[in-house]
């Protein structure tokens, strides 16, 4: 795991990757803070833009990131820093020219996920590459939702391009829960014509519902998170049982929504 001096050190380097212009305003920089951050419903806080009688500033909470990515190596935990870094800038940027979009949105998004329940007929399953998360869930919707809401329909979509094959241990991890993940169409890549198609867009990770709303913010009202906080690949092979069943249970809830809406 990466020590807090090291992070700090890598902060700066991400800091000075972007313009000076950037940071224009910004009167009390991007400040590194040791400890972990929750929010009052138990949720690890990443980073926060503040604009008060301080002036404005942004924190990045290190705790968070040790609690949730400790396991990640330097590369991935550095790409991590970054978007918190990015996603607080475009909070100030927004804030300087009088835009509450992306602040509207990250409320809205918080809002869906402690309360939201899904109200749809069809589904797309987001996530990074589509060679795990997304085809898990897939897998798991088509199979606990037979018999019950079979006219439920449902679709793995990938942020980028998928490579051809599935994660070999979240195939295991799937198939210990009686859930086949092969046979199924390959994972779509997300497009507007693909996701117009789909009434629901659930994505693994807030970073991954902020990406798929910036680039098509007409979807905004059908944007997700499957779960109240992020679901991730296991940094350990040995984990992957636990994050299957971790779905599992997602999906259970969400197959009992879908069927009450739908009878």
């Amino acid at each position: 795991m990466l020590l807090f001096d090291e992070a700090a050190v890598i902060l700066d380097d991400l800091i000075e990757e972007l313009p000076e212009g950037i940071y224009d305003e910004l009167n009390g920089g991007v400040n590194l803070i040791e400890e972990a951050k929750k929010n009052e419903y138990g949720d690890y806080i990443m980073g926060l833009y503040h604009n008060d009688e301080m002036g404005r500033y942004i924190e990045i909470f290190y705790g968070s990131f040790a609690e949730l990515y400790g396991d990640m190596d330097q590369d991935e935990f550095t790409e991590e820093l970054r978007k918190v870094l990015h996603h607080e800038l475009t909070h100030h940027v927004e804030n300087l020219a009088g835009d509450r979009t992306l602040e509207k949105w990250d409320e809205e998004q918080e809002e869906k996920r402690k309360y939201g329940y899904v109200d749809a007929d069809s589904i797309a399953f987001v996530d990074d590459d589509g060679t795990a998360l997304a085809p898990m869930a897939a897998a798991m919707l088509r199979k606990y939702s037979a018999g019950r809401c079979e006219d439920v329909r449902c679709a793995a979509v990938c942020l980028g391009a998928f490579p051809g094959k599935y994660n070999a241990d979240a195939l295991k991890a799937a198939d210990a829960l009686d859930v086949t993940m092969l046979g199924a169409p390959a994972p779509l890549q997300a497009r507007d014509m693909v996701l117009k198609d789909y009434g629901a867009i659930l994505c693994m990770t807030m970073d991954q519902a902020n990406a798929v709303y910036t680039k098509f913010p007409q979807f905004d009202e059908k944007i997700m998170c499957l779960g109240v906080t992020d679901i991730k690949e296991p940094f350990f092979k040995r984990n992957w049982g636990k994050t299957a069943e971790r779905m599992k249970e997602l999906i259970e809830d969400l197959v009992d929504e879908l069927c009450e809406e739908n009878n």
